[in-house]
Protein backbone atom coordinates (compact mmCIF):
# COMPACT_ATOMS: atom_id res chain seq x y z
CA UNK A 1 0.00 0.00 0.00
CA UNK A 2 2.78 2.42 0.90
CA UNK A 3 4.47 1.93 -2.47
CA UNK A 4 1.20 2.86 -4.16
CA UNK A 5 1.06 5.99 -2.02
CA UNK A 6 4.61 6.92 -3.02
CA UNK A 7 3.77 6.36 -6.70
CA UNK A 8 0.77 8.66 -6.24
CA UNK A 9 2.82 11.34 -4.53
CA UNK A 10 5.54 11.10 -7.17
CA UNK A 11 2.98 11.41 -9.99
CA UNK A 12 1.47 14.48 -8.31
CA UNK A 13 4.92 16.04 -7.98
CA UNK A 14 5.76 15.20 -11.61
CA UNK A 15 2.50 16.80 -12.78
CA UNK A 16 3.09 19.91 -10.64
CA UNK A 17 6.59 20.40 -12.04
CA UNK A 18 5.30 19.92 -15.60
CA UNK A 19 2.61 22.55 -14.97
CA UNK A 20 5.20 24.92 -13.52
CA UNK A 21 7.47 24.47 -16.52
CA UNK A 22 4.53 25.13 -18.84
CA UNK A 23 3.82 28.41 -17.06
CA UNK A 24 7.51 29.36 -17.18
CA UNK A 25 7.52 28.80 -20.95
CA UNK A 26 4.84 31.48 -21.49
CA UNK A 27 5.56 35.17 -21.99
CA UNK A 28 5.55 36.69 -18.53
CA UNK A 29 2.86 39.17 -17.63
CA UNK A 30 1.05 39.77 -14.34
CA UNK A 31 -1.37 36.90 -14.93
CA UNK A 32 1.37 34.41 -15.85
CA UNK A 33 3.51 35.60 -12.93
CA UNK A 34 0.64 34.74 -10.57
CA UNK A 35 0.35 31.37 -12.28
CA UNK A 36 4.09 30.76 -11.86
CA UNK A 37 3.88 31.57 -8.16
CA UNK A 38 0.86 29.34 -7.57
CA UNK A 39 2.43 26.49 -9.51
CA UNK A 40 5.64 26.98 -7.55
CA UNK A 41 3.64 26.62 -4.33
CA UNK A 42 2.02 23.41 -5.61
CA UNK A 43 5.37 22.05 -6.77
CA UNK A 44 6.90 22.71 -3.36
CA UNK A 45 4.03 21.08 -1.47
CA UNK A 46 3.94 18.01 -3.70
CA UNK A 47 7.75 17.78 -3.49
CA UNK A 48 7.55 17.81 0.29
CA UNK A 49 4.85 15.11 0.27
CA UNK A 50 6.78 12.90 -2.15
CA UNK A 51 9.95 13.29 -0.05
CA UNK A 52 8.06 12.50 3.15
CA UNK A 53 6.47 9.39 1.65
CA UNK A 54 9.78 8.07 0.33
CA UNK A 55 11.45 8.75 3.68
CA UNK A 56 8.59 7.05 5.55
CA UNK A 57 8.85 4.03 3.25
CA UNK A 58 12.60 3.92 3.91
CA UNK A 59 11.93 4.26 7.66
CA UNK A 60 13.97 7.46 7.88
CA UNK A 61 11.03 9.44 9.32
CA UNK A 62 7.48 8.81 10.49
CA UNK A 63 4.28 10.46 9.33
CA UNK A 64 4.37 12.44 12.56
CA UNK A 65 7.82 13.89 11.81
CA UNK A 66 8.06 17.65 11.49
CA UNK A 67 8.75 19.40 8.21
CA UNK A 68 12.18 20.26 9.56
CA UNK A 69 12.90 16.60 10.36
CA UNK A 70 11.79 15.60 6.87
CA UNK A 71 14.16 18.12 5.29
CA UNK A 72 17.02 17.01 7.52
CA UNK A 73 16.40 13.39 6.52
CA UNK A 74 16.22 14.41 2.85
CA UNK A 75 19.73 15.90 3.15
CA UNK A 76 21.02 12.92 5.14
CA UNK A 77 19.79 10.46 2.51
CA UNK A 78 20.95 12.69 -0.37
CA UNK A 79 17.47 13.19 -1.81
CA UNK A 80 18.47 16.85 -1.95
CA UNK A 81 22.00 18.17 -1.88
CA UNK A 82 21.82 21.95 -1.44
CA UNK A 83 20.49 22.73 2.03
CA UNK A 84 20.76 26.49 1.52
CA UNK A 85 18.77 26.40 -1.72
CA UNK A 86 16.01 24.29 -0.18
CA UNK A 87 15.89 26.66 2.79
CA UNK A 88 15.45 29.53 0.30
CA UNK A 89 12.73 27.59 -1.50
CA UNK A 90 10.88 26.94 1.77
CA UNK A 91 11.19 30.60 2.77
CA UNK A 92 9.93 31.71 -0.64
CA UNK A 93 6.98 29.34 -0.31
CA UNK A 94 6.11 30.80 3.09
CA UNK A 95 6.44 34.38 1.84
CA UNK A 96 4.34 33.76 -1.24
CA UNK A 97 1.30 32.70 0.70
CA UNK A 98 1.22 35.49 3.30
CA UNK A 99 1.20 38.72 1.36
CA UNK A 100 1.13 40.08 -2.17
CA UNK A 101 3.41 42.81 -3.39
CA UNK A 102 4.14 43.38 -7.08
CA UNK A 103 7.89 43.77 -6.53
CA UNK A 104 8.00 40.60 -4.44
CA UNK A 105 6.03 38.79 -7.14
CA UNK A 106 8.62 39.85 -9.72
CA UNK A 107 11.43 38.63 -7.46
CA UNK A 108 9.60 35.37 -6.74
CA UNK A 109 9.03 34.60 -10.42
CA UNK A 110 12.69 35.32 -11.17
CA UNK A 111 13.78 33.05 -8.28
CA UNK A 112 11.51 30.24 -9.46
CA UNK A 113 12.77 30.59 -13.03
CA UNK A 114 16.46 30.75 -12.07
CA UNK A 115 16.76 28.39 -9.12
CA UNK A 116 13.67 26.64 -7.81
CA UNK A 117 12.62 24.79 -10.94
CA UNK A 118 16.14 23.33 -11.27
CA UNK A 119 15.95 22.05 -7.68
CA UNK A 120 12.52 20.52 -8.33
CA UNK A 121 13.78 18.79 -11.48
CA UNK A 122 16.79 17.39 -9.61
CA UNK A 123 14.61 16.06 -6.79
CA UNK A 124 12.18 14.55 -9.27
CA UNK A 125 14.99 12.76 -11.14
CA UNK A 126 16.41 11.55 -7.84
CA UNK A 127 13.07 10.19 -6.62
CA UNK A 128 12.35 8.53 -9.96
CA UNK A 129 15.70 6.73 -9.89
CA UNK A 130 15.15 5.19 -6.43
Amino acid sequence: MSEDRFDQRLAQFRDAVAALKLALAQPEDEFMRDSIIKRFELSFETARKAMRQWLVDEEEVTYESTKKAVMEAAFKTALVSDADLWAEIAAARNDSSHEYDKNKALEMAAFVRARAVVAFEALLANLESR
